[in-house]
């Protein structure tokens, strides 16, 4: 696409200046017409010239909050009988200057010169997900654009809200763990010392703990670094085999079995896997397609392997229920309501009351979660904390007691 500045006068005469996107000069001169104006001056900027602007923005990008307002402005224009094309350039004249107001730019010369619109958002692969393209690719097969864009608004608008519920959940632990660990490293470097230097200066047996706690201080400050590298080389060894087809296998299949943790993840996962699937398959895409994105959509690669297999399965004859059976990656519940969905022509209502069920099973998990994570923090501080000071008490009661002796 070029760019270009045009001069041209409205039809009361008026000068009117700006500029435009178009693939030759031909087509500008054509769109500019097209809004009542006569062009006077038309010129190409050059792609390095001085003349057009470098704008950052359009690589940023594009938040979540966005995407959900796009599609929904979208659908509702669509709703309204506005075809594709005059919704996107309402879309852009809405949309603040960024990468998103750049890309629906795109689509638009994209879609003008004859492309579907699935096709111009395939272009911007990194920007619009996988499962959003596929899915207007079927709106665009079933005539629905407006009700696939509502879908897709919904979609990622849950999606948004489970995430940051996770991690609102997780802050205070977080904040709790991190001063946890400043308390033992100022305790260890600035307080355990100077007492230690204090109580060997008596030359008197100390008693148990407070030997302990100084021993156990000592063997931190020489230590302590070589056990840091240790963890930052373990942690980076642990990404590098996490990078790796097999390493994130078994490391995600890892984490489905850890006691806690593995449940909320699988909850997670099965709430957008049935959403996922409820939402195309209502949207006209085949059992195949389906489960192919979904595979593709899933961060953990056990179940994602899963999905890909069971598609294949589907190929062969098999229904979408026994294709899924699969404990370790897939729950025996989502297998039996599947079938059941299948068995009475319901199966898109179905997998949504599944994810609405497995989302309030994510809720009420992060916030167990946060509720035991929360005090067992706090008595962790407390109980360092406290140690400390009976093993202070104690060598100063021990000191006194032998003094007055």
């Amino acid at each position: 696409m070029a760019h270009f500045k045009y001069l041209a006068l409205d039809v009361s005469g008026k000068e009117k200046k700006g500029t435009l996107q178009a693939s030759d000069a031909a087509l500008a001169t054509a769109n500019l017409r097209e809004q009542g104006l006569f062009v006077a001056q038309l010129t190409e900027i050059a792609s390095g010239g001085m003349n057009k602007e470098f704008d950052l923005s359009k690589y940023r990008s594009v938040s979540t909050t966005q995407m959900v307002f796009f599609f929904k402005q979208l659908s509702f224009m669509l709703r309204a009988g506005l075809p594709v094309i005059q919704a996107l350039q309402l879309s852009k004249s809405q949309v603040a200057k960024g990468r998103l107001r750049y890309v629906i730019g795109e689509m638009i010369s994209d879609i003008e010169n004859g492309s579907p619109m699935s096709k111009a958002m395939a272009k911007h692969h990194e920007v619009f997900p996988l499962l959003a393209i596929n899915l207007m690719a079927a709106g665009e097969n079933t005539g629905s654009l407006d009700a696939v864009a509502e879908r897709l608004a919904e979609h990622l608008e849950k999606k948004a809200a489970l995430r940051a519920q996770t991690i609102n959940a997780m802050i205070y632990p977080s904040v709790v763990m991190v001063a946890a660990i400043g308390v033992v490293i100022f305790l260890v470097v600035k307080i355990i010392p100077p007492f230690a230097k204090f109580l060997s200066g008596k030359g008197k047996k100390l008693p148990a703990s407070t030997q302990f706690l100084i021993d156990a201080s000592d063997f931190a400050l020489k230590y302590g670094l070589y056990f840091v590298a240790l963890f930052i080389i373990f942690v980076i060894g642990i990404i590098v085999f996490y990078k790796t087809p097999l390493g994130r296998l078994k490391l995600d299949s890892f984490l489905l079995k850890i006691p806690v943790l593995g449940k909320l993840l699988s909850h997670g996962a099965m709430a957008e896997l049935t959403w996922s699937l409820s939402m195309m398959l209502r949207s006209g895409l085949t059992a195949y397609e389906s489960l192919k994105i979904c595979g593709k959509v899933i961060s953990n690669r056990l179940i994602s392997t899963k999905l890909f297999q069971a598609s294949e399965q589907i190929l062969n004859g098999r229904d979408i229920a026994s294709s899924l059976n699969h404990p370790a990656a897939i729950p025996e519940l989502v297998t039996q309501m599947t079938a059941v969905g299948e068995k009475t022509g319901t199966l898109d209502m179905v997998l949504q009351e599944v994810g609405i069920f497995y989302e309030h099973l994510l809720q009420v998990g992060v916030k167990r979660m946060s509720a035991m994570v929360e005090p067992a923090m706090i008595l962790f501080i407390g109980g360092i904390v406290g140690f400390v000071y009976y093993a202070f008490f104690q060598a100063m009661f021990s000191l006194v007691s032998k003094g007055g002796g």
